[in-house]
């Protein structure tokens, strides 16, 4: 059985394939207008190693309401566009789609525009492989992979590490950041970390 894990973000959503008949799995992290030049660069480069980066264009808005949602709209499609690109030819069979909800305390105009990228994707996905998509809250998957309903992005990194042992890990430990009683964790590990969450909890 192929799971298609999804932790969806406008700048830099993160996709787990598993196949679970293998226990292999295929990693994707989706970043706008990538320049593997610049030093912000540096982790994206490190990952690119053990994953996959996918690089997607995404237009700047502009100071006019009118032309900036149809920018909007442009780049939820070319995102979409990108993700299906990207995974389509790891998809071998009718997979289970599974997609991190929206927080119960998400507003304002960034949550709409959440919503509408989030819609662009699992309308494509439901064209490709039908109504497969299963909808977790962020409180289960947090509750499901560390047992706190409301664990924090730091709690789930803590989680991971000392659970999990795969590539993906040697390079947050080497990183050292979780040594700290507090730290910011950097993009797109957050993500990713996420995603991995929703491909390993069991669903009934």
């Amino acid at each position: 059985m192929t799971i298609i894990s999804i932790d969806f973000s406008i700048n830099s959503p993160a996709i787990i394939i598993k196949d679970t008949t293998k226990d292999s799995y295929e990693a994707f992290s989706f970043v706008p207008n990538f320049n593997d030049k610049l030093k912000s660069s540096q982790l994206y480069n490190e990952l690119s190693k053990i994953m996959n980066i996918v690089s997607y264009t995404k237009y700047k808005p502009t100071k006019d309401p009118v032309k900036d949602q149809t920018i909007k709209m442009k780049n939820a499609d070319y995102l979409s566009d990108a993700i299906m690109k990207a995974i389509i030819p790891h998809i071998k069979e009718t997979p289970e789609i599974r997609i991190e909800g929206f927080s119960f305390g998400s507003k304002g105009n960034s949550f709409i525009d959440m919503i509408s990228f989030n819609t662009f994707l699992k309308v494509k996905m439901i064209q490709q492989w039908g109504h497969v998509i299963k909808v977790i809250s962020p409180k289960t998957i947090k509750k499901l992979f560390t047992g706190n309903g409301n664990a924090s992005k730091c709690d789930m990194l803590r989680s991971f590490v000392d659970n999990y042992d795969n590539e993906l890990v040697d390079i947050i430990v080497s990183l050292n950041i979780i040594k700290k009683e507090e730290f910011k964790i950097p993009k797109p590990l957050d993500d990713l970390i996420d995603a991995f969450a929703l491909s390993k909890i069991s669903i009934n």
